[in-house]
């Protein structure tokens, strides 16, 4: 009898120790899944196939943002859609994963911004697929069942979703998730949030804002060194003065140091030279070039026309800036402005128009590949918006293609980012767009005026 005993029990440890590894085996795929879609921020993003370029209301993309919950073995789940036509990210269901101990399994709730409700249990779940079956409960009293099969890889993640229709599942579609993606790095801007305009840096999150300039005159910068000292021009001697700043802001040197209005600097690729704008031969001002130091000062234009922001190409061989253009039939001093873009040579030569359009094109900047212009330019509707087009002028489109006012673009180092000034007559803030999804997100929220960023090296 004993031995039938020890027989007996020991098949029930047997059991108990399989149901246990059984157990383990799916809490340690569930934590796995957790961590995966927790990766790098956890926000992955859906393209919208059924996107209406013509209306207000319609989404582009699609987000999952995951996050903690209060236990190790929850998760929140927040889904939103991007309104690209305003700028906005709009939730429209909140939900959270939780591990259920008497079942054993993860289950989970939702509540859509609708009312709907939805809870589910997992029917299976291992390394690399979730299978979810849910029932939805409608605000009109109706329900019905949903079972969505989740596959996972490195950088991606697909769900295909069944719907239950005369009790067999019935496939509706598969949509791929990809990570959203974050530029790396810091920007700096001007801002007026401390009463005159001054130059802070944040990093990309909008977040650990600093002020590099911290001085009451009016700072404006447009360009990092290499080292990421910064370049800016300030009235503080008594008229604008080019002025060159380590990158902490706490040691400044006057480089220009001219009784004219010198502005606007921007450094070669190299760091050796600088390119700027100054009155000191003609009211209209006119593009110079200095070294470094400040030493060797030369002109560079010779005409009538105002000119402003001369950038440089990555190459250090060209030059892009705005002239004052006017037409035939303009005349008189209250004659409409037309600013267009140009290219030239460093030395001057070689000079090319690159735009032919209504109104001021302004800010330009090459991408640091070489192969784009950004700049600033007025729609048909009167209002500015961010263009790109090919270094040589052709295949110009509008970027930012909304209502309100786009100024100042800036390339990220890897030329897949633009920061730009967006608002209105209330105010401006400092905005981010990825070019390829053409997701905008914004970094300042300050009732002061914040523009003109920068990306730091």
């Amino acid at each position: 009898m004993s031995k039938y005993l020890l027989l007996l029990n020991n098949f029930i440890l047997i059991l108990i120790s399989n149901s246990y590894s059984q157990e383990t085996e799916i809490l340690s795929s569930y934590k796995s899944h957790i961590n995966l879609l927790m990766k790098d921020g956890g926000k992955w993003i859906s393209p919208n196939k059924n996107y209406d370029s013509t209306s207000e209301n319609s989404a582009l993309w699609f987000l999952y943002e995951y996050s903690s919950g209060l236990a190790a073995t929850s998760l929140k789940l927040k889904v939103s859609e991007y309104i690209p036509k305003q700028a906005i990210w709009k939730t429209t269901q909140e939900c959270e994963y939780n591990w259920d101990y008497k079942k054993q399994k993860p289950i989970w709730q939702s509540i859509g911004i609708n009312g709907d409700k939805e809870i589910g249990i997992t029917e299976k779940i291992s390394q690399n697929e979730w299978v979810i079956n849910t029932e939805i409960y409608l605000t009109d009293g109706s329900n019905k069942k949903i079972r969505t099969v989740q596959n996972f890889e490195k950088d991606e993640f697909g769900i295909t979703s069944y719907v239950l229709m005369n009790g067999k599942w019935k496939k509706r579609n598969t949509v791929k998730w990809n990570k959203m993606n974050w530029p790396p790095g810091n920007i700096s801007f001007m801002s007026t949030r401390d009463g005159n305009f001054e130059i802070y840096s944040m990093d990309l999150e909008g977040e650990n804002i600093k002020n590099l300039s911290c001085n009451k005159a009016t700072d404006f910068a447009f360009c990092h060194l290499q080292n990421n000292d910064l370049l800016f021009y300030s009235n503080r001697t008594g008229n604008n003065e080019i002025f060159i700043a380590t990158a902490d802001g706490k040691k400044t040197i006057n480089l220009s140091n001219h009784a004219s209005s010198d502005r606007v600097p921007y450094a070669s690729p190299d760091g050796k030279n600088i390119m700027f704008v100054s009155d000191r031969d003609h009211q209209e001002g006119e593009v110079y070039m200095m070294n470094i130091d400040g030493s060797n000062v030369k002109r560079i234009t010779h005409n009538n026309e105002f000119e402003d922001a001369p950038q440089w190409s990555p190459d250090g061989k060209k030059l892009i800036y705005t002239r004052q253009v006017k037409n035939a039939n303009d005349t008189g001093n209250k004659a409409p402005l037309n600013g267009e873009i140009y290219i030239m040579n460093v030395d001057g030569s070689d000079e090319k128009q690159l735009t032919f359009r209504a109104g001021w094109d302004g800010g330009a900047a090459f991408s640091p590949n070489g192969n784009q212009i950004a700049f600033y330019g007025k729609t048909e509707n009167g209002h500015y918006d961010i263009f790109l087009m090919d270094a040589d002028g052709k295949n110009l489109f509008n970027l930012t293609l909304d209502e309100m006012e786009d100024y100042s673009p800036a390339w990220s180092p890897d030329s897949k980012w633009i920061a730009f000034t967006r608002g209105n007559a209330k105010n401006y803030d400092v905005w981010i767009m990825e070019i390829e999804t053409k997701i905008k997100h914004r970094l300042t929220k300050h009732p002061k005026r914040d523009e003109s960023p920068i990306w730091q090296n």
